[in-house]
């Protein structure tokens, strides 16, 4: 594959060390975690993991037409993450996102993130906490696609101009998998954060 059908994206496998990733997949464990319903082709279903947003006030998060987040106050844990991913990365990010998979059966399908509230061109940075998992992308424009094993502690970030042209998923597999978390940190238009 040829470095120009490459998605935008940087991946640091040990963005966290083990001891830290530990504490926060432990802390995380006890976020304020619920099962949101999706509506899709005129149904209403159950989304396939467990969700909860935590970020600056005001920042509330539309996705899908039908799924509405509002942000609960940082944790210092997750704040502190904020600030690290922030000072390596260079961008800003008002909230975070966070997914927790079950098993292999709880997934994410094929989708970009490209909600009027994280701005032009936002740039996505992705904690992986738990059970590594496969990540895919494919460009708009074809079908190749390209797999990342998303490990514990572990970071992908999605550059400006990803959301533009790449969808991604997390799917599902048979396999008997422990517990992943993924924490999604994001800009939005009405952020605070300097």
């Amino acid at each position: 594959m040829s470095e120009n059908n490459l998605p935008p994206v940087e991946y640091i496998p040990n963005f966290l060390e083990t001891t830290l990733a530990d504490k926060l997949y432990k802390h995380c464990q006890q976020l304020a975690w619920e099962q949101n319903n999706i509506r899709l082709m005129g149904k209403t279903i159950p989304v396939p993991r467990l969700e909860c947003m935590y970020g600056d006030e005001g920042c509330n998060y539309v996705y899908s037409k039908s799924v509405l987040l509002e942000p609960l106050r940082w944790t210092s844990p997750l704040s502190e993450v904020r600030s690290r991913i922030e000072s390596q990365t260079g961008y800003q990010f008002n909230i975070v996102l966070c997914n927790r998979y079950r098993t292999g059966l709880d997934s994410v399908g094929w989708h970009n993130d490209n909600e009027p509230s994280m701005g032009e061109t936002p740039a996505i940075a992705e904690i992986s906490l738990g059970q590594e998992r496969k990540f895919q992308m494919r460009p708009h424009s074809g079908e190749s696609i390209t797999d990342f094993w998303l490990e514990h502690g572990s970071l992908l970030l999605m550059k400006p101009g990803c959301q533009e042209n790449w969808v991604h998923q997390l799917p599902k597999t048979s396999r008997a998998l422990k517990e992943r978390i993924n924490l999604t940190f994001r800009p939005h238009i009405n952020g605070t954060s300097s």
